[in-house]
Parts: C-alpha cells; sequence; structure tokens
C-alpha cells in the first residue's frame, strides 16, 4: 500500500470511530437531563421559565435565555452553570435538589452540543430518581 493511501485510510478510519462515538440523545444525553435538570424543569415546574423535558421548552430556554448554542459549548447557559462550583448561587443542579453531572458527563455534553444538540421530535424527558 502507498504511503498517501495509508494515510487516507488511517484519517477515514479515525473519522469512522469519532462519528460511531458520537453521543446519542436517547443513550447519552437523556438519562443526564433527567438525572439532573427535569426534576426542576419540566412542563409542570419550569424553574426559571424553563422545560427542558421537551424539544419546544429545550429550544426555547428561559429567563436567562437560550440554554445552548449548538456547535458552541463554551457558549452555551447549560454547560455554564453545570461547571460552576458546586456552592455558587447560579449552579445547577442546586445541591439539594439533584445529583450534579460530573466531569465525563458535561463532556458528553459538550460533545452533543459541539455536533448540533439536537434534541429529537416527539421525545418528552421524566425525572429520574
Amino acid at each position: 500500500m502507498k504511503k498517501s493511501s495509508l494515510v487516507l485510510f488511517l484519517s477515514a478510519l479515525a473519522v469512522d470511530r469519532a462519528a460511531a462515538q458520537a453521543p446519542d440523545f436517547k443513550k447519552d444525553i437523556s438519562p443526564i437531563l433527567e438525572a439532573s435538570c427535569v426534576k426542576c424543569h419540566n412542563e409542570k415546574k419550569a424553574k426559571g421559565k424553563l422545560n427542558m423535558a421537551t424539544k419546544a421548552g429545550f429550544e426555547k430556554g428561559g429567563e436567562d435565555g437560550k440554554l445552548v448554542e449548538a456547535g458552541k459549548p463554551a457558549d452555551s447557559n447549560l454547560i455554564k452553570v453545570l461547571e460552576l462550583a458546586p456552592d455558587h448561587d447560579d449552579a445547577m443542579p442546586p445541591q439539594d435538589k439533584a445529583p450534579r453531572p460530573g466531569k465525563e458527563q458535561i463532556e458528553t455534553l459538550k460533545k452533543w452540543i459541539s455536533e448540533g444538540a439536537v434534541f429529537p421530535d416527539g421525545v418528552t424527558l421524566v425525572e429520574k430518581k
């Protein structure tokens, strides 16, 4: 195999692996949101006027504006409040309300946002206890 062919093959393999590891909403994203967010941000109890349980509510955002900036995790309010120190007044979720996502979960959310933050149609998130 020629060197240029090998480079192309390895590049294609790397792209395939990255695509295969893209966060899946149902498997990777919804469990994080259901465990840490929708207890207080749902259709019946929308703290901060934010309903994260539905696509429409998620995309609308709340009192502080849009929740995510597709393709821009660093500009997304969701990531900003999750990365605050646990004792910060604006940190989410509050320490006494729900478990905070860990670093790996936050990285998964960042990757999902980087890839467009697609919230599937017809999905309603439900609090997981």
